[in-house]
């Protein structure tokens, strides 16, 4: 065997140990990390300093143990979110719950199609194209539909190009004692007097926990095949899928520190990469660039995929990528056409930072229904067996949950 055909086996052994350490989770993990999200670490960086990074490490916890549950009831069930809210709260409850996630995903689509679109022109490339461009790779995703493999695969893929954001702790030269000096910020009375500094700890809150991500992961995980024996190796990789996540958060708020301290600007996803290339590198506007088309793209399929999922389960129609597009028609259907009115809707606003805030702090709020119905299912063992968890769990989580989406309202009537 020559030089080359061993380079090419080792790839391809590397290629298929990802495949098998990576799947739902990770997906998950890393579709949170989407462009909104990293434009609104950006933003804190830039006008809050460092001072929210000790929440950002906090948030990790909740994230993972919140994200857990999905494995739990996926297992323990064998079923769908969407399938046991249903069955376990009745028609009108688990309705309410889809109908909130189709708002928030709506929502979630028009802030993916701006960060696309506003990188699209600094390459000359007009909205509509970006937007036709856009739609057809959904589309296309999809068209491998009939082996959840295929597809899993190619969004793995496209979750490899977020991860250069890592790349920003070793670019951005941020001292240790900078650091260190803002731990004890976050616990002065006038951080909490400043209505910017809640408002945006109010949206990173937002960008940890969106309900799509409940019903992907549950689903998705039913959809693969996985069964109890995998049970260890889902929840290392949810865990590892939540401490890169909120470390991209972080490695993106750096980036906005030092663009206020370079003299950048940060007002939109175009201001942040020009503010990049002119004060870090053009070569590292490039990279981040690709990053965060990658991270809107894989957010657009995830959260497609999340709703197709938890309507199809709703009405027991046949669901998932391992059917055939004739078999699970409904399924793919809906995958296809929720995205639409968002792209129309960016064909005529362009400027959406504000709203894209906004998003992020009411999805602090809606959280409420899909989380507080997943611990109440998560702790049930004639709904998932010996994965339930205990009262004291359920209750901390409870507590955790209540805590995130008061802050969220909080940062609400503060901003009005």
């Amino acid at each position: 065997m020559n030089f080359q055909e061993r380079v090419s086996r080792s790839i391809k052994e590397v290629g298929d140990s990802l495949r098998v350490l990576l799947g739902p989770g990770w997906l998950t993990m890393l579709a949170d990390v989407d462009a909104p999200s990293i434009l609104t670490a950006m933003q804190s960086g830039y006008y809050a300093g460092l001072a929210i990074i000790p929440w950002l490490i906090l948030l990790t916890v909740p994230l993972y143990f919140i994200q857990e549950l999905t494995i739990r009831a996926a297992l323990g069930s064998g079923k769908g979110m969407g399938t046991l809210l249903k069955e376990v709260y009745g028609d009108k409850v688990a309705a309410v719950s889809l109908i909130a996630m189709l708002i928030i995903d709506g929502a979630a689509y028009i802030g993916e199609y701006a960060a696309i679109s506003a990188i699209g022109l600094l390459f000359g490339v007009p909205v509509v194209i970006s937007v036709i461009l856009v739609l057809a790779f959904h589309t296309a995703i999809i068209l491998m539909g009939g082996s959840y493999k295929r597809v899993e695969n190619v969004l793995l893929a496209i979750s490899a190009f977020i991860l250069v954001y890592l790349a920003a702790f070793v670019i951005v030269p941020i001292k240790p004692q900078e650091v260190y000096g803002t731990l004890l910020s976050i616990f002065l009375p006038s951080s909490y007097a400043n209505s910017l500094y809640v408002t945006l700890l109010a949206a990173n809150i937002g960008a940890v926990i969106m309900p799509w991500m409940l019903y992907y992961q549950q689903s998705a995980i039913v959809d693969k095949g996985l069964r109890r024996e995998h049970y260890t190796h889902e929840r290392f990789e949810t865990a590892m899928g939540a401490v890169i996540s909120e470390t991209l958060m972080i490695g993106s708020l750096l980036v906005g520190y030092w663009l206020r301290v370079r003299g950048g600007v940060i007002d939109n996803f175009q201001s942040a990469l020009l503010s990049i290339s002119m004060v870090i590198s053009p070569y590292w506007f490039v990279v981040a660039a690709v990053g965060m088309i990658a991270a809107a793209l894989l957010a657009i399929f995830v959260i497609s995929l999340g709703f197709a999922y938890g309507l199809s389960e709703y009405f027991n129609w046949p669901a998932g990528l391992s059917r055939r597009m004739c078999e699970a028609k409904g399924f793919y259907a809906f995958y296809v056409v929720e995205i639409v009115p968002a792209a129309l809707i960016i064909l005529f606003m362009r400027d959406l930072v504000n709203l894209i805030l906004g998003i992020m702090i009411f999805n602090a709020i809606a959280l409420a229904i899909p989380t507080y119905l997943l611990i109440g299912l998560a702790s049930r063992k004639d709904v998932v067996g010996d994965y339930a968890i205990g009262r004291a769990r359920a209750i901390v989580l409870y507590i955790v949950t209540t805590a995130l989406i008061i802050a969220g309202a909080y940062a609400v009537v503060t901003a009005v």
